[in-house]
């Protein structure tokens, strides 16, 4: 077959006579498919590979796909979704044959790239659910899951794994039922809300509930549709739990919601939950929406006066640090009111900062009436018209920005103007007064009269954009005309014979432009602008000048067409280019002395025009271009841009033999030469051999890898090595590995990349043994870690954690600290060697001497104890991580430690190994109480690490229970076994809040475990143990009362809360349930002193009855102490 040549001249008619040669070869069944050949043209090559294609000739197809030449393969895949789609071509995709049969003769890219568009139009749910299967092991899995069966999807969620958020969404796009399922998604719990929000619309109670859920700490921000749908769907749930979603709510949509004579009760009542003293701008748009008399009252009586203020003392200082000065209050005023409140208060300040404010809070009270700007101007004028210019510039840019002064009458105007003539608008000076130069244009140009010269002069570009919109047609001819009109005479007035004057006019233009673009008008109705630009065009190409023209270029996408013949003038860069070779490839030819400019500009990439130069153009522009590029290599300068260039439109046989022409004899380079030339040469071809197509052989680079050369080949090996098939990985391998340490370290990452896990414990185990070097030995460990952490099959995870205890069992003092940051990094390791991990790390590490510096290493390892304790020996833990403390962790009270100490109690396998365990650390409780009073006052560090140790147990006990982490026991008894040994070990009466709220976290305790025995279901807080944990608070006060007397009852409060805290009681719902079942006993006066002091002060919505009934108990009672206490404590919410 000749070689084919498409004649036409742009890229897309040689793409439609490419495409009808490939559809008359089908048609007439004319045509000879003979393997692609280095020696064949790109054309020629594609064509055959696309009839093999239409005709579905498998076998041709795969070879295609096998190619070494990307664009080949690509095509390939790309041409081939029959063989995908069709059932009968299953036998070939499968993921057995395809790993089987196809990848280890297919680049690695080629072979992703099949696997991607397998996964983009395979449907058949049955096949893709067998890819699933055998990648199910790793995270690509993900990408199969969403095309499987519903049946099949769901078990997967249900039984094998979670999934990531974005595939939670895609699942829920093709059925709501996976909505269910949003407790399966790989996320935090606060970040559930996020995850379904999309979901609003279609499950709206559904999204509700978790948004309301206690573990999602906020709700994201819904923006005004959502918010709009919310208050028009469900306004009642969202008001009754407005605390919860008002940061995420649209204010501007809440308020319309809100009756405008309800706003100022639903500030009194919320805005200081909802924290609007410190959200001024919510709070400004809430009072604006008022009516006029209302909003005044209640600004008034809220913040001039403060009779009837909406927030607390505490946060009404927080919002006085933001809104600082009272007379802010008056913009809400109408303009009378504020107009003689203000004048009288600028009367007592001294202060011209303070006065120029005051006055601006005037202009938003009068920007929306003429009268009232008039009559504020003449104030101005007549009381304040000598007051510094840096005062009065800020007012009046504030006036010119809120009002439309060319609508003013001619008195109003005049006012304004003898204002501008004394701040000097109207003279030379260096003062910035745009605005004020801006509004006398609009205001001369609007009534037809002249604008004064040293207005023109003064005045810099501005096109009116922000003011186009508020003037009628007649008024936007005038304006438009005036500003085209301006430019225009600097273009004409302006000549081209100096560079200053060639950019200044260049600038003009550029206005133009902007102006032009922002008025919405078309370039072809101003012609003289394209005359202006050929003009500069020609004078730059004289002068040799190289300004930039690309902004005139830029402006506006669609005018691009209208100066095609001008674009590689203006803007030179790969884009034009791609754009001649669309339209007009000739101007890439009449523009040759730029676009050598282009070609040797080391910072430009032109890889895209070059890709198609050599295939559609290989005899005409593409061989033309190879000529200058060949020209240009021996030039000084542009080296890495002709080398680029040349790689890429050579074959890769001529990449070679230009490789081999400037191999080094000598691999040391003399860094004292002064001739650099062929050093440059050598590292540029060095660094760019990957670019070739089809990739060169890898012996190429090998030629340059040696010495100092190998640096500048690292790019080129980086490139090459993952892309070899496995048939090439096998050949190079021995060879790599049998090199120099530095290159030795590639051979390593090609093994870890194409061998299997298998065959890489041979592999790295060989290297191992025969290398002494710490670098290589580092990449082998980091490599063998990495494979074990993410193999994801637990015989494989065994197998390489057995390679890995050869690898630690040998290693010296001098390995890299590489090594030592794997070792310490736990978290990655998979859980079936999780435990025997942190254990062989923890001895190897300690083991080193101080020379070593492995301090942090070890106390990486320290920090994650807590989470790996359940995996630990109870002997490694006892004689080894925890015992002695001081020479490991900081000391007994580092919070680490003390962390640890707690897990590893709780993490016995039953009720009395936990007990056991108590039992074993009881030397280092004892260490912290014999030094209880080492330190006397609150700080003692000792009690302080004590108590963390009790909080730790709680919080972990919880975190354990929440995630029924591996059905850990309830440590009801070791909590008691804990309480004995304070009780008996440390004075009561002297510590008597650890003692009390540890036994009523306990009781607490005590009562989860038999909760548990008759409902296995339940939850950590779950509401039906209040009952009976609020009447046992009442025993255990009852009891205190009679060791102590009833005065123990305000100790035993603050004890109470602490127990609270610990138990992360924290929802006032919660804690007035148990509250209410304190109060159990009508006569038992101390009780009600404890409830008065511990319930929550703020009332909310959601908690008001329980609120009242107690607050009703409290009121009644019959006790003049809880009379006392009622009166102190609630003053503020009385009840009726």
């Amino acid at each position: 077959m000749p070689e084919l040549t498409l004649e036409e001249e742009t890229f897309g008619d040689k793409r439609r006579h490419f495409n009808k040669l490939v559809a008359d070869a089908v048609a007439s069944n004319h045509y000879e498919l003979t393997p692609t050949s280095d020696t064949d043209s790109d054309i020629d090559n594609l064509l055959k590979i696309e009839i093999a294609c239409k005709t579905r000739n498998v076998d041709y197809v795969i070879e295609a796909m096998k190619s070494k030449d990307m664009l080949y393969a690509a095509t390939a895949i790309k041409k081939s979704t029959w063989l995908i789609t069709d059932p009968q071509y299953a036998n070939i995709i499968n993921p057995e044959y395809l790993h089987t049969q196809l990848k280890p003769y297919m680049t690695t890219k080629a072979f992703n790239k099949l696997l991607l568009h397998i996964r983009l139009n395979l449907k058949d749910e049955s096949r893709v659910e067998t890819f699933y299967k055998y990648c199910k092991d790793k995270d690509t899995a993900y990408h199969w899951l969403q095309n499987c069966s519903m049946a099949f999807i769901e078990n997967v969620i249900k039984n094998e794994r979670l999934v990531p958020k974005w595939l939670f969404k895609r699942l829920c796009k093709r059925s709501s039922h996976f909505f269910a399922y949003n407790t399966r998604v790989e996320l935090h719990p606060h970040e559930r809300g996020q995850l379904v929000l999309f979901m609003l619309k279609s499950h709206t109670d559904d999204v509700l509930n978790i948004l309301e859920d206690k573990t999602v700490s906020y709700v994201p921000k819904l923006g005004k549709k959502r918010t709009q749908f919310l208050l028009k769907t469900c306004p009642h749930r969202i008001f009754d739990n407005i605390t919860k979603y008002n940061a995420s709510l649209d204010t501007s949509v809440l308020i319309k919601h809100i009756n405008k004579d309800e706003i100022g009760t639903f500030l009194h009542k919320h805005a200081n939950e909802l924290g609007y003293y410190w959200k001024v701008k919510k709070l400004n748009e809430f009072i604006r929406k008022m009516d006029e008399y209302e909003r005044v009252e209640f600004i008034r009586k809220s913040f001039i006066d403060k009779t009837d203020m909406i927030f607390k003392k505490d946060a009404m200082k927080r919002f006085n640090e933001v809104q600082t000065h009272s007379y802010q209050w008056y913009e809400f005023f109408p303009f009378d009111m504020a107009f003689t409140k203000i004048k009288n208060l600028i009367q007592k300040q001294t202060s011209p900062s303070e006065r120029c404010a005051m006055l601006s809070v005037l202009v938003t009270c009068a920007k929306h009436n003429a009268e009232h700007i008039t009559t504020l101007l003449t104030y101005v004028f007549e009381k304040h018209i000598n007051i510094p210019f840096k005062f009065k510039i800020k007012f009046i840019n504030n006036l010119l920005s809120n009002v439309s002064t060319h609508e003013f009458d001619e008195a109003t105007w005049n006012k304004l103007n003898e204002i501008f003539h004394s701040m000097d608008v109207y003279t030379e000076t260096e003062n910035d007064v745009q605005l004020c130069l801006e509004s006398i244009i609009m205001r001369k140009v609007l009534n037809d009269e002249p604008v004064p010269e040293v207005i023109k002069q003064k005045c810099t570009f501005n096109s009116f954009k922000n003011i186009v919109k508020t003037l009628n047609v007649e008024q936007k001819r005038k304006l438009f005309t005036y500003l085209f009109d301006s430019l225009l005479v600097k273009v004409k007035h302006k000549t081209s014979k100096k560079k200053s004057d060639f950019e200044e006019t260049v600038n003009t233009l550029q206005n133009m432009f902007i102006l032009l673009n922002d008025w919405d008008k078309t370039l072809t109705d101003f012609p003289i602008v394209i005359e202006k630009i050929k003009e500069l065009i020609k004078a730059k190409e004289e002068n040799n000048w190289t300004t930039d023209m690309s902004c005139l270029y830029n402006v506006n996408k669609s005018w691009r067409k209208y100066m095609f013949e001008e674009s590689l003038s203006l803007s030179l860069c790969e884009e034009t280019c791609l754009n001649a070779l669309k339209h007009k490839p000739q101007l890439l030819t009449r523009h040759d002395k730029q676009i050598h400019t282009l070609r040797t500009n080391d910072t430009v990439s032109l890889r895209r025009v070059l890709a198609k130069l050599r295939v559609y153009w290989p005899d005409s522009l593409a061989r033309y271009w190879t000529e200058a590029y060949m020209q240009s290599l021996n030039e000084p300068t542009g080296q890495k841009s002709v080398i680029k260039g040349l790689f890429v439109l050579l074959t890769a046989n001529q990449v070679v033999e230009l490789s081999k022409k400037y191999v080094p004899n000598d691999f040391n380079i003399n860094w004292g030469d002064t001739d650099q030339f062929d050093i440059n040469m050598r590292k540029n071809i060095a660094k760019h051999l990957y670019m070739a197509r089809p990739l060169v052989p890898l012996d190429t680079v090998l030629w340059y890898a040696k010495g100092d050369y190998l640096q500048y080949s690292v790019p080129s090996l980086n490139s090459m090595l993952p892309n070899l098939d496995v048939v090439e990985s096998e050949e190079y391998l021995p060879k790599l590995l049998n090199a120099p340490v530095s290159l030795q370290k590639f051979g390593l990452h090609l093994a870890f990349w194409k061998f299997k896990p298998s065959e890489l414990k041979s592999i790295f185990s060989k290297v191992w043994q025969s290398s002494n070097n710490a670098s290589i030995r580092g990449v082998i460990f980091e490599h063998t870690y990495n494979q074990m952490c993410t193999v994801r099959n637990e015989t494989t995870e065994k197998d390489l954690w057995q390679l890995l205890i050869m690898f630690i069992d040998s290693l010296s003092l001098e390995e890299s600290t590489g090594i030592h940051k794997k070792l310490s990094d736990v978290a990655r390791v998979p859980i079936s060697i999780r435990g025997d991990y942190y254990m062989k790390s923890y001895e190897y590490l300690t083991s080193l001497p101080e020379s070593a510096d492995c301090k942090k290493y070890v106390s990486n390892l320290l920090s994650y104890a807590h989470i790996a304790m359940e995996l630990l020996n109870e002997d490694f833990v006892i004689n080894k991580l925890l015992s002695p403390a001081e020479s490991k962790f900081e000391s007994l009270h580092e919070y680490g430690y003390v962390k640890s100490l707690a897990c590893f109690i709780l993490c016995g396998r039953d009720e009395e190994n936990q007990v056991q365990r108590f039992r074993k650390i009881i030397p280092i409780i004892d260490v912290f109480f014999q030094n209880w009073n080492s330190i006397k006052g609150e700080s003692d560090p000792y009690q302080i690490s004590f108590e963390e140790f009790l909080t730790n147990l709680v919080n972990h006990f919880i975190e354990y229970f929440e995630k029924k982490y591996l059905a850990l026991p309830i440590p009801a008894k070791v909590f008691a076994k804990l309480l004995t040994k304070i009780e008996n070990d440390l004075s009561v009466s002297e510590n008597y809040i650890i003692f009390t709220s540890w036994k009523l976290v306990t009781t607490y305790i005590k009562l989860l475990s038999e909760l548990i025995e008759t409902e296995n279901d339940c939850q950590y807080n779950d509401m039906k143990l209040f009952p009976s944990f609020g009447v046992a608070i009442t025993r255990h006060l009852k009891e205190d009362c009679d060791e102590y007397g009833p005065i123990v009852h305000h100790r035993f409060a603050t004890a109470f809360e602490k127990a609270l805290a610990m138990l992360r009681i924290r929802d006032d719902k919660m804690k007035l349930e148990i509250l209410r079942h304190v109060l159990n006993d009508d006569e038992f006066v101390p009780a009600y002193l404890v409830v008065s002091n511990v319930m929550p002060k703020d009332p909310h919505n959601e908690t008001e009855h329980l609120q009242t009934e107690i607050l009703q108990k409290l009121k009644i009672n019959p006790s003049p102490v809880v009379q006392v206490h009622f009166y102190n404590d609630f003053w503020e919410y009385p009840v009726d």
